[in-house]
């Protein structure tokens, strides 16, 4: 704001100017330049200056219709009153000095002018010994684009402090601020507005208990829980318990724990930098949430883009999706970019996926992973790794359908495919092709799996003939297409060879060779399983509950004190 606004400070001085006029020997001081009548009161010394009153006292001149000078120093004008010096006018319906001329009043529509600063009011009193001033009733305060209107407004020149305690309605530039109190302090071109704030601009709403507003670089900083509003969608708002909010760059920056709500969606930190112009900012310990769909994201920082639609986590990232009295998957990664299109998540990207987690039982690995809500549909690429119990699954790319949010529909590799089953320690049945077709059951248990192009498996069965001695059958194959049916996710009930078929058996015993009992490229990759932090999770959305209540009531409050949706 213009530096002009706190030469409000110099009409007040105007008055400590008359302090050192009308003193003891005020009566001696003043020259009467005209008076149309002049009475004196003998008995009491009192002295009437009736008509076309005009008085002089150094620079300061006053006129009124009716003047009356009593003893101990007390001063009366009526009637058209002008206090005037070359800086500053004062005009009022009624004057008056008191107690040895140390207090002055003007009521009567009262109107203080200086250059381009006009105050208006009731009445208006100066205590020269005190050095403080009131205006009562009615008081608005014209300055350029400035204006404030309250019923009190009260200054203090020795702490040089203006202040209200009554409300006040205060416009700036595209600006309204309503306040219960507020104090101003014009050598530091600063502002702070107590209880009931609201401050009201083209583009957004801002509501709080204690605001500090720097005039001279537009600048608020907040002392108390906050809301700033979108005008054009008040379900999209920020919360924050401090903070700052840089006016001409709208610019919002809090530094302890605070949210953006936006479409549904809620982005929680202890650090939030956001860019209202740019819709983008940078986040530090994100909680994010989209509340429709039950989608969770934690992580350490991040950066968001609301125009785009694009938001990048990074730093020990988990990704939950929770549904209500079924199990939720969890997916960590160092890296999440999520793409936003229509209000709802488009994609989901992870870089690299440490682990996936649809249950206790299934685990998959990848160096990346593109996760489609609308498509119902994840795609991990960079040699996955996917983990059902003891069976793992290998290949370039693994491409998963959901029959919804928690229940698989099918699993699809396209090169490279590689299917293990462990038996124990040194036994594994192996089938492995180029494309590879999983089918799960109802309860997420792989039942059958098709491996087509250049299959080939190696297979332990054991047989109870006495012919083999009760011993293990190793059976290796070739096909085209190999086929199988799992026995509840276990165990292999059935298999098929087709196209092309070459099988031979071996008995295992001692002597086998080693390279009969791997397929080539077999790696059994248990060791790279990751742990499910899913309870140390649990916890952190827990407490993210308990702060949503807390942010929730103390919204609540704001809301029925501004009456935000009048």
């Amino acid at each position: 704001m213009s530096s002009k606004y706190y030469s409000l400070l110099i009409i007040l001085l105007f008055f400590l100017n008359i302090e050192n006029s009308f003193n003891k020997n005020l009566q001696k001081s003043i020259k009467l330049i005209h008076a149309d009548f002049i009475q004196k009161e003998d008995h009491d010394d009192t002295v009437f200056l009736i008509g076309h009153v005009h008085l002089k006292h150094n620079k300061y001149q006053l006129f009124c219709d009716k003047a009356i000078y009593k003893k101990k120093n007390k001063f009366y004008g009526y009637g058209n009153v002008q206090l005037k010096s070359e800086k500053n006018k004062i005009f009022s319906q009624k004057i008056e000095f008191s107690e040895n001329m140390n207090n002055l009043k003007a009521s009567g529509k009262v109107i203080l002018v200086q250059k381009n600063i006009k105050l208006t009011a009731n009445i208006i009193n100066y205590n020269f010994r005190k050095k403080f001033f009131q205006a009562i009733q009615n008081v608005v305060l014209l300055l350029d684009e400035l204006k404030l209107y309250t019923n009190i407004l009260e200054y203090d020149l020795n702490f040089n402090k203006i202040f209200y305690k009554r409300g006040s309605t205060l416009f700036y530039k595209d600006y309204n601020i309503y306040s219960k109190e507020g104090s101003y302090f014009p050598l530091k071109k600063k502002a702070k507005l107590k209880y009931e704030v609201k401050l009201i601009s083209k583009n957004y709403t801002v509501y709080s208990n204690s605001i500090e507003y720097l005039f001279s670089i537009d600048k608020i900083k907040f002392y108390s829980p906050t809301i700033v509003i979108n005008n054009n969608k008040i379900e999209n708002f920020f919360y924050a318990k401090s903070g700052y909010f840089f006016i001409k760059k709208n610019i919002f920056l809090s530094k302890e724990y605070c949210s953006l709500h936006y479409n549904d969606k809620i982005i929680k930190g202890k650090y939030l930098f956001f860019d209202y112009n740019k819709k983008s900012g940078f986040i530090k310990n994100i909680f994010f949430e989209d509340k429709k769909k039950g989608y969770f994201f934690i992580g350490d920082n991040g950066n968001f883009d609301l125009y785009s639609g694009l938001i990048f986590l990074k730093k020990n990232i988990v990704f939950i999706k929770i549904k209500p009295k079924e199990d939720s998957f969890f997916i960590y990664s160092d890296k999440i970019k999520i793409n936003l299109k229509n209000e709802s998540i488009l994609s989901i990207q992870f870089f690299p996926v440490i682990g996936f987690f649809l249950n206790e039982e299934l685990q998959i690995k990848s160096y990346s992973l593109i996760y489609e809500p609308s498509n119902k549909s994840i795609q991990f690429n960079g040699n996955p790794i996917f983990w059902i119990k003891n069976q793992q699954i290998t290949g370039d790319s693994i491409f998963i359908h959901f029959k919804n949010d928690f229940f698989l529909d099918y699993l699809k590799i396209m090169k490279n495919a590689f299917y293990i089953k462990k038996i124990n320690s040194k036994e594994f049945n192996q089938i492995k092709g180029e494309i590879m077709i999983g089918i799960f059951d109802k309860k997420n248990v792989l039942k059958k799996i098709l491996i087509k192009g250049n299959a080939k498996s190696i297979i332990f069965h054991y047989n109870n003939s006495s012919l083999y001695n009760k011993k293990k059958i190793i059976n290796k194959s070739s096909c085209g297409i190999i086929y199988a049916n799992l026995e509840k996710g276990k165990k292999i009930k059935k298999i098929f060879f087709l196209e092309k078929s070459n099988s031979e058996l071996f008995l295992l015993s001692n002597s086998i060779f080693e390279k009969n009992l791997f397929l080539p490229q077999f790696s059994w990759k248990e060791k790279e399983k990751s742990k499910n932090k899913k309870y140390l999770i649990y916890e952190k959305i827990k407490k993210y509950r308990k702060e949503s209540l807390e942010e929730k009531k103390e919204i609540e409050k704001l809301i029925k004190k501004n009456n935000m949706y009048e």
